[in-house]
């Protein structure tokens, strides 16, 4: 699962709440192989997802998916797989946290919004993610 944080979940001006999480999942097959083989995408869409099993070969790079994110005017942003090329995003992993980073992601009250790989929510939402 790779998350992103938003400040604000609205696009336009007055509407919408602080905070928001979107998030994608890549399901691979073998987590264990150096060259595992992506089986499905399923990008998250303000609660809810898209589910690519199998995805597009053109939203496929090697190893790496390509996602983008969209701005839905004037309700919310989501994100969705793409065939356009982008930028790599840096990673960290949740093990490489801080202790009082991981503790701000469990505990801090975001509002409306849900952070999707906290130990409280990351099992649910991979089962709401599931795509097969």
């Amino acid at each position: 699962m790779y998350s992103w944080y938003f400040p604000k979940d609205e696009p336009s001006s007055g509407i919408g709440h602080r905070h928001d999480w979107e998030h994608v999942v890549v399901w691979i097959d073998n987590p264990g192989i150096e060259n595992p083989k992506i089986l499905a995408v399923t990008p998250s869409a303000h609660s809810g997802y898209h589910k690519y099993a199998p995805p597009n070969a053109d939203t496929i790079d090697r190893m790496t998916t390509k996602v983008a994110y969209e701005s839905h005017w004037p309700m919310d942003h989501a994100l969705d797989s793409t065939s356009e090329a982008g930028d790599f995003q840096d990673l960290i992993m949740w093990d490489q946290l801080s202790e009082n980073a991981s503790r701000a992601l469990n505990s801090v009250n975001w509002g409306n919004a849900n952070t999707p790989m906290n130990d409280g929510n990351f099992q649910p939402k991979l089962a709401r993610a599931w795509p097969f």
